[in-house]
């Protein structure tokens, strides 16, 4: 009897009461842009996407240089010689590919918040503009 008043008690302090919107449609319309905030996130993108091909030129430039190496090292018929190669290739094309990787992943989507944000401010503006 008290487990079922003290629950009755709580369940009818709790209850908050139910509010309408004020403005109903809000929920479905369609999201306020600010011009000021695509500019900055397109400056974001942008740098983004410029630490992104950073990476990716070096990166590729080592992993044609370790392959190159890896080739001379199968090739020599000296085997300390051959050894040095393959190792220093081994190790050249990894650094590359862990520098290349990450440094294509965010050219890319840098890339595309860029075609966005500019997509998005010519859509609001009207016009074509440039950043």
């Amino acid at each position: 009897m008290r487990l079922a008043l003290s629950l009755a008690l709580t369940v009818t302090l709790c209850v908050a009461p139910a509010r309408a919107q004020t403005r109903p449609d809000d929920p479905l319309s369609p999201l306020r842009i600010d011009p000021v905030q695509l500019d900055l996130a397109y400056k974001h993108a942008q740098a983004r996407r410029n630490i992104g091909i950073g990476l990716a030129a070096p990166g590729v430039a080592l992993t044609i240089l370790g392959t190159v190496l890896l080739g001379y090292g199968g090739q020599n018929k000296n085997l300390f010689g051959a050894g040095e190669e393959i190792a220093g290739g081994s190790v050249a094309a990894g650094v590359g590919l862990a520098l290349s990787i990450p440094g294509v992943i965010l050219w890319i989507f840098g890339q595309d918040d860029m075609d966005v944000a500019t997509w998005r401010k010519k859509q609001i503006t009207g016009t074509p503009f440039t950043f």
